[in-house]
C-alpha cells in the first residue's frame, strides 16, 4: 500500500513542485495551502506524514504542529518541517514542539526524500513492535491507570492524562515511544528521570509517583498533573517579560537547582519548555520539568554517564561552555542555563544563535553575548550585569543558584 502523505505550504510553487516529485516516486499525496485546511484534513483523513511550512499567514506552521501533538505523538503521525528560517532558535523551537525532524528552503528534493523515508521505516518499525500501539484513551496500564485524554507529545514520549483505579485521582502518564522503548539506555534514562526527580523533594520539581516497564516492554512514569501553561508558551505570547516577572520566576527556579545540587543531580536541560507555571487554586506554582537527562554528581563512571553516542543530552542554544568542551561540569552549568534563560525573557532572542553546533558551541565558548540593553533599553544597567554574570565563561566566575535571585531582586531595587 502507497503511504499517504500531506504537503502543506502557503506556496503553490512550492507546493506543486514538491508533491509532483514525490508522487513520481510512488506516494499518494495530498496538498494543503493553510494551517486550518490541513487540521481538517487530517482530521477527516489517515495520512502517514506530513510535510509541514513553519512560514505561513495567520497560523504558522508552529501552531499547526501543536495542535498536531494533541492528538498524535510523533510515532503516529510524523511530522518533517519546511523552514526558510535555518536559525538554530526556529529548529530548537521546532522539535521542542514535537517535529520528527526539518529540511531547510530552498529544498533538496533528493535530502527530503531521504527524511520521508527514514521517518517512514522508524514509523513502520515501532509499529511492528506494538510496544506502545496498544497505549491509548481507554488503555489500562499495569492495572491501576487508565488512559484518558493525550495532553502532549515530544521526541521520546506521549503524556496523559490518567485516572487511578483504587485511589479515584488523576495523574498524568508518560510513555516512553515505542521507537526508543525497547533500547536499554532509553529505559535506564526514563527511569533515571523518575529516580532523580524522587530524590529532589521540593515544592518547584514534579512530584514522580510511580514508574514501570509492563510485559510488552512499554515503559512508563507516573507523575502529578499539573495544569496551566509553560513558560516558552508565555515567550511565544509576549516576547519579552518585565524584570520584576523575571524575578518571580527565578526565584523558585534557582530554589529548586539548589536542593538538586545539593542532593548530588545536575539538571542538564534548563530552558522555558521545560518550567511550566502550574495553575494551584488560582495560585501560580513554578515547577521544573524533564529530569530524564539528568547527570548524578557522585556517578564518575564515563561507562555509567548515560550519555547517547550520537546525541547530544541537552539543548545546545542552553548549554554551559564546558558541556561543549567536554570539561567536568557540575551545578553552575545550570546557572549558565538559567542566564541564558533569562536573557532570552529580557531581551526576545537568544544570545548566541546558529543551526551549526559547532558554530554555536564556540560562540559559547568565546563569544560576549549582545548587550541587553541595545535589544531592550528598559531593563537596568544593574540587571544586565547580574544577567552576563550568570553567563560568566569560567564556571567559578558565576553566581550559585541560591544566590542568583537575591543579585537579581537588588539590581532591580536598585533601578527603583
Amino acid at each position: 500500500m502507497k503511504s499517504q502523505l500531506l504537503v502543506v505550504d502557503d506556496n503553490e510553487g512550492n507546493r506543486d513542485m514538491l508533491s509532483q516529485r514525490l508522487i513520481r516516486k510512488g506516494y499518494d499525496v495530498e496538498t494543503a495551502e493553510n494551517g486550518p485546511d490541513a487540521l481538517a484534513m487530517v482530521e477527516a483523513g489517515q495520512f502517514d506524514l506530513i510535510l509541514l511550512d513553519i512560514m505561513m499567514p495567520g497560523m504558522s506552521g508552529i501552531e499547526v504542529l501543536r495542535e498536531l501533538r494533541v492528538k498524535y505523538s510523533t510515532r503516529d503521525l510524523p511530522v518533517i518541517m519546511a523552514t526558510a528560517n535555518d536559525s538554530a532558535e526556529s529548529v530548537v523551537e521546532a522539535l521542542e514542539c514535537g517535529a520528527n525532524d526539518y529540511v531547510t528552503k530552498p529544498i533538496n528534493f533528493p535530502m527530503a526524500l531521504a527524511r520521508v523515508e527514514s521517518q517512514l521505516r522508524q514509523k513502520n518499525a515501532a509499529q511492528a513492535e506494538g510496544t506502545e500501539a496498544d497505549a491509548g484513551p481507554g488503555t489500562t496500564i499495569a492495572g491501576r491507570y487508565v488512559l484518558q485524554e493525550r495532553l502532549g507529545a515530544g521526541a521520546f514520549g506521549t503524556v496523559y492524562k490518567a485516572r487511578h483505579i483504587d485511589l479515584e485521582n488523576e495523574v498524568a502518564v508518560k510513555i516512553l515511544h515505542a521507537s526508543v522503548g525497547l533500547e536499554p539506555e532509553a529505559v535506564d534514562r526514563f527511569r533515571r528521570e523518575g529516580v532523580s526527580a524522587c530524590r529532589v523533594r521540593h515544592p518547584n520539581a514534579v512530584t514522580v509517583l510511580d514508574f514501570g516497564v509492563i510485559s510488552t516492554g512499554l515503559a512508563y512514569l507516573v507523575m502529578e498533573l499539573l495544569e496551566g501553561h509553560s513558560l516558552q508558551d508565555e515567550l511565544t505570547e509576549k516576547n519579552t517579560l518585565p524584570v520584576e516577572r523575571c524575578s518571580e520566576l527565578l526565584g523558585p527556579i534557582c530554589a529548586m537547582l539548589s536542593q538538586a545540587h545539593s542532593a548530588g543531580l545536575v539538571h542538564r536541560d534548563i530552558k522555558p519548555a521545560n518550567i511550566f507555571l502550574h495553575s494551584d487554586r488560582s495560585k501560580e506554582v513554578v515547577k521544573v520539568l524533564d529530569f530524564g537527562i539528568v547527570k548524578l554528581l557522585d556517578d564518575v563512571d564515563p561507562d555509567h554517564q548515560l550519555t547517547a553516542e550520537g546525541r547530544v543530552l541537552g539543548t545546545p542554544a542552553y548549554m554551559a561552555p564546558e558541556r561543549f568542551n567536554d570539561e567536568p561540569y557540575d551545578g553552575s552549568a545550570d546557572v549558565y542555563s538559567v542566564g541564558i534563560m533569562l536573557y532570552r525573557m529580557l531581551a526576545g532572542k537568544l544570545p548566541f544563535n546558529d543551526r551549526d553546533l559547532v558554530k554555536l558551541a564556540m560562540m559559547h565558548m568565546t563569544e560576549k553575548p549582545e548587550p541587553l540593553r541595545s535589544l531592550n533599553p528598559e531593563v537596568p544597567a544593574s540587571v544586565e550585569k547580574v544577567v552576563l554574570n550568570a553567563l560568566a565563561k569560567r564556571p567559578e566566575s558565576r553566581p550559585k543558584p541560591r544566590e542568583l535571585p537575591r543579585q537579581f531582586a537588588r539590581a532591580i531595587s536598585r533601578s527603583a
